[in-house]
């Protein structure tokens, strides 16, 4: 129930159930230490009492002083309302009773009994002890006490003082009922003041929610403002940022890729309907309709080039998918290469040559036809760049727990604004330059980035001074 309430909502019950907390507690600690002096109130009044009685008791020595305790407690006691007094003799016969207060039994037996093992005097040594107690609806503290009298035959007698404690009561009384309504007062102006606190602190949150969802498809370059952010936000807000820039960045890439893909597309789809609407435009010999099937074939295998090579760039989109992983002996597989493109190099005179260490073996674990692939791809481009009578080389490295294939042509050098793009789909460092030769749709390079990835490899480019490397990395393990 919680989850769905709002954080404002949250932190007005949070500090309002503290506040609570915080004044009930301070409020049950003030009531304590009220309730504690008043019994040490009480507990001195009383003591002070039985000293009094204590000293007329210690000075009995015959029965006339008995029979004139009575009148000397009594007239010590007066003024005092709200005490109340017995006294017992030695036989357990009042002798004195104030006020018609029925003491506790135990209470009063207790103390005796302690008399009883004071061998010496039979006086209570030790201070007597607080206690409370109700009767006939009302409340009393008091203290009872043994003394021994000045003549040891005549016995202890028991002294049982208290005192009325309603008014103590009535005032805890006033003071709980204060003590809630405050709270209760408290509680409400807590919660107030802690909404409007709560309102006011996340107002910087507000205007990063307004500011958020006033970013559409359109609007992918605006971005929070740091300025008026607290510190705790400061990281939400920059992280935000950086998400509306990669946000930005993989939207840009999909309009360009939407753009280029019609462009591409556009052309083969236009050349089919032109060619087709002027098959029909007239009656045609079988030979000549040959020849425009022959021609529209070409197209369409073009376009099921491409799109194979879409599909293979999408699966790349969610973790390429390696159909079989065996070793692969990468000499064997430039040799294999060199040998498919051996009549293409001899047309234009170009050189394939292999460099690499005689005495170490290059075996990596691959999907040998994805890697043949991605190797295919770098070669023919090379190839298709290289200046009639160059040479090409591709050179097989062992690192620590890498291979690298380095794959080198001379000819004219990729301008360095356009290597970070080198591998996007689509994507030709020479817009202008069109496959009139009837090779490549701007994907390949962006197939070999998506194999060599879905080998846990790395691929890069350098391109200066007329000569441009692809250098593959591909773990040996």
């Amino acid at each position: 129930m919680i989850q769905q309430l709002s954080l404002t909502a949250r932190l007005t019950i949070f500090f309002t159930c503290l506040s609570c907390l915080v004044l009930l507690s301070l409020g049950w600690l003030i009531g304590a230490s009220i309730e504690t002096h008043f019994e040490e109130q009480d507990h001195h009044a009383l003591s002070g009492k039985l000293e009094l009685a204590q000293h007329i008791i210690e000075r009995v020595n015959t029965e006339q002083d008995v029979a004139k305790l009575a009148d000397q407690l009594g007239d010590a006691l007066v003024g005092h309302h709200d005490l109340a007094i017995t006294i017992l003799d030695n036989r357990q016969q009042v002798l004195l009773a104030s006020e018609a207060i029925e003491f506790p039994a135990e209470q009063i037996q207790y103390p005796q009994q302690i008399a009883r093992k004071t061998s010496l005097t039979g006086t209570q040594k030790s201070s007597p002890a607080l206690f409370s107690w109700e009767a006939k609806g009302e409340h009393y503290r008091g203290l009872i006490a043994v003394f021994a009298t000045k003549n040891p035959s005549y016995g202890p007698i028991t002294v049982a003082i208290a005192t009325d404690i309603a008014h103590h009561q009535a005032f805890m009384a006033s003071f709980r009922k204060t003590l809630w309504l405050f709270v209760f007062v408290a509680a409400l102006l807590t919660s107030v003041l802690a909404w409007l606190a709560a309102r006011r602190g996340l107002r910087p949150l507000n205007l990063m929610r307004e500011r958020a969802a006033s970013i559409t498809a359109s609007k992918l370059d605006h971005r929070l403002s740091l300025d008026a952010v607290p510190p705790e936000l400061a990281e939400l807000a920059t992280s935000l940022n950086q998400m509306l820039a990669r946000l930005e960045e993989a939207f840009q890439r999909l309009s360009d890729f939407s753009s280029d893909l019609a462009h591409e597309l556009r052309t083969p789809i236009s050349n089919l309907m032109t060619q087709t609407q002027v098959s029909l435009s007239q009656a045609r010999n079988a030979n000549s309709y040959r020849e425009i099937l022959e021609s529209n074939a070409e197209e369409y295998s073009r376009l099921a080039s491409m799109i194979a090579d879409m599909l293979l760039l999408a699966k790349a989109e969610n973790g390429l998918s390696l159909v079989k992983v065996e070793p692969v002996d990468l000499t064997r597989e430039v040799k294999d290469l060199f040998e498919f493109y051996e009549a293409l190099a001899e047309e234009k005179q170009i050189r394939l040559e292999l460099i690499q260490s005689s005495d170490t073996t290059y075996i990596i674990p691959a999907d040998r036809l994805m890697l043949r692939r991605a190797l295919s791809n770098i070669l023919s481009n090379a190839l298709r760049y290289t200046a009639h009578g160059a040479r090409i080389q591709v050179q097989l490295t062992q690192l620590q727990q890498h291979c690298e294939i380095k794959i080198c042509n001379p000819g004219p050098s990729i301008p360095s604004q356009h290597l970070p793009r080198l591998f996007e789909r689509f994507y030709r460092a020479d817009h202008a330059r069109q496959h009139s030769d009837g090779e490549g749709f701007g994907l390949g390079l962006a197939i070999v980035k998506a194999i060599v990835d879905g080998h846990r490899g790395q691929i890069t480019v350098n391109s200066e001074n007329e000569l441009t490397c692809f250098s593959i990395l591909l773990p040996d393990r």
